[in-house]
């Protein structure tokens, strides 16, 4: 019988890189299966940034387990660093990974997938897979490297530092042994992560800084590009604008976390910034790279924002000049200071926020997008097709394009914008 693995990843482009990495791991003794229900050995990796991700990952576990009943199922990720004991006590689960097992995880997983099936997993294959691997980033053109894990930040709705710990850098000669590896495997396009991407080499002796890593990074041989994940305002330095500006490896495109266009809020948010801070990064950012695509991440219906300070989040977001939005819904996490203060807006208000927000965003990408109208870019073919059977592109600033004809993936495209095809990005 050959043994067949599924991985499920919930939450942020680090957990992505979380899946690749244990996943490149577990490939020489397992197979990985698109279907679960085809599965020997499940890993959910777990997001616990609000209880909804929390619930989120449960009904995932009882779905896998409804789907594969015989499956050997491990929940990992931030819930499990969160609350081991209760995921463990969930009867779908048989193993939880924490962050202090993610050496050997592959070792205990193997050893656990022998126990339950014997006769398919030969002895000795759980040693052999501990070494380390290339990520598994299956039939995709882009790869995820991790380069700063944890945070320092204090945030007053968010869980996240105490279950991924102070902010801690990969030392540069370490990512740039793992950039150079990820290039000799074909990757064309690869996108730094962390929790605190911008934070990078504070904690290093000598301390360094992302921008440095950047250079050194650029400076490689091939045919490449860089793209950076979230990076908090205060950390858009006018260096890292300059390189930007300047370096055609790094992709002409930033997410710049708001989550609010009110003081008050951020105030009681406990961000390290307020609005007109943010106005100048964005201001620095167009006038430096015109034609940059700049993302905000924006929460509604945080317990302090009522109709003023919705409103002016609303007005901010429509006048500074973002590319692209990524609203998400507050939602309390038990263990934050946030979680003690009542809610100032109906469930059904900050539902009707969340929407007006998404709609905004939606406008957003649809003027940016044809601001780029005629305009040529290099644009990386990406692995699998539209629905409607077209291939996709995506450009240096972050818009995916849909082209006729067969352009192999993987492969770079001088590609001219020409308009919105039903609200999809048509270029040639």
């Amino acid at each position: 019988m050959t043994l067949g693995f599924h991985v499920t990843t919930l939450g942020c482009k680090l957990n992505q890189f979380d899946s690749a990495e244990l996943s490149g791991r577990l490939r020489g003794a397992v197979t990985g299966v698109a279907d679960p229900a085809a599965a020997r050995l499940i890993i959910v990796n777990t997001c616990t940034v609000t209880a909804g991700a929390d619930a989120d990952a449960r009904q995932v576990l009882r779905r896998r387990r409804r789907e594969s009943p015989e499956a050997l199922i491990v929940a990992t990720g931030c819930y499990a660093e969160r609350d081991p004991q209760a995921l463990a006590a969930l009867p779908e689960v048989d193993l939880v990974l924490r962050r202090e097992d993610r050496p050997r995880a592959a070792v205990l997983i193997l050893d656990r997938l022998r126990e339950r099936f014997p006769a398919a997993l030969a002895d000795g294959c759980a040693e052999r897979e501990a070494a380390a691997a290339l990520p598994d980033f299956g039939e995709r053109s882009r790869a995820f490297l991790r380069v700063q894990e944890g945070c320092d930040l204090v945030c007053s709705y968010c869980i996240i530092p105490s279950v991924r710990g102070a902010s801690r850098s990969v030392p540069p000669e370490e990512v740039q042994s793992r950039f150079h590896h990820l290039l000799e495997a074909g990757f064309r396009e690869i996108v730094l992560t962390g929790v605190n991407t911008g934070d990078y080499g504070r904690d290093l002796t000598p301390r360094l800084s992302l921008v440095s890593l950047l250079e050194r990074l650029a400076g490689l041989d091939g045919d490449f590009r860089i793209r950076l994940n979230s990076v908090e305002p205060r950390r858009v330095t006018p260096r890292l604008i300059d390189l930007l500006a300047s370096e055609p490896r790094l992709a002409r495109h930033l997410q710049v976390p708001l989550q609010s266009g009110s003081d008050v809020v951020l105030r009681a948010m406990r961000r390290n910034y307020r609005v007109a801070d943010y106005r100048a990064v964005i201001d620095a950012l167009r006038a430096r790279v015109p034609d940059i695509g700049v993302g905000a991440d924006v929460i509604t219906g945080f317990p302090t924002e009522g109709p003023e300070e919705f409103d002016q989040t609303r007005h901010v977001l429509s006048s500074c000049g973002v590319s692209y939005l990524h609203v998400f819904t507050y939602s309390p996490r038990p263990g934050t200071p946030a979680a003690e203060l009542a809610p100032a807006s109906a469930s059904c208000e900050v539902k009707r926020r969340t929407e007006v927000l998404r709609s905004l965003g939606r406008e957003l990408t649809e003027t940016f997008v044809r601001s780029q109208i005629g305009r040529v870019s290099r644009a990386l073919v990406l692995a699998g097709r539209r629905d409607d059977g077209r291939a996709r592109a995506l450009t240096s600033n972050f818009i995916e394009v849909a082209l006729d004809g067969e352009p192999a993936a993987n492969t770079w495209r001088d590609v001219t914008i020409q308009g919105l095809d039903g609200g999809i990005p048509r270029a040639a």
